[in-house]
């Protein structure tokens, strides 16, 4: 008995193009890619100028992704006749999930800003820590957000801490050939 192998292949090549179907807001369809720029910025208490880090990712790259910002100095000052107190900023950002829209992506972004006398990063390729004096004034903050954020491209999404820290995040496409097509107002440092 001669059966075709029609029904069996048909159903293989449904459920595989089924699976190759793209999200119909995806950039890749018109050749385009799309990054995410992200700046932890605060306030150096020496000389009082912006300070920070500014990084670019490719989103296809960020699910599950966490990014630890280096250690720095704070300072808080409330009153003149009261010495200012310091503080060492340990910040990170995550993103656990991320689609795309129409005109933008979705994420979903953690950002965690710690500020103490005494902080460490401890990572396979390198340990580093900082700390107040113990006869200086110490900060003590530490606050955690986690929220979805709808971000069309080239717009700008920020997030303000206590001591002058704010983190941004924006996504743009990028062509074929890397160039952006969609510009983040997020400047360097």
């Amino acid at each position: 008995m001669n059966r075709p192998l029609c029904l069996p292949l048909l159903t293989i090549a449904l459920l595989s193009g089924c699976s190759m179907m793209r999200n119909p807001n995806d950039p890749a369809r018109a050749k385009q890619s799309v990054s995410i720029v992200n700046k932890m910025s605060w306030t150096n208490p020496l000389s009082g100028k912006a300070d920070g880090v500014r990084t670019a990712w490719p989103l296809a790259q960020l699910a599950n992704h966490e990014e630890i910002f280096p250690l720095a100095q704070l300072k808080g000052c409330t009153d003149q006749a009261v010495p200012c107190a310091w503080g060492v900023l340990s910040a990170s950002r995550s993103i656990t999930r991320w689609d795309y829209m129409a005109g933008g992506v979705t994420l979903d972004v953690g950002v965690l800003v710690d500020v103490h006398r005494r902080q460490q990063d401890r990572r396979r390729d390198f340990h580093t820590s900082m700390a107040i004096p113990s006869d200086v004034p110490a900060l003590s903050y530490r606050k955690v957000t986690q929220q979805g954020v709808a971000l069309p491209y080239g717009k700008v999404y920020r997030i303000d801490f206590d001591y002058g820290v704010r983190f941004e995040i924006c996504a743009q496409r990028l062509d074929e050939n890397g160039r952006a097509l969609d510009n983040c107002d997020i400047p360097y440092i």
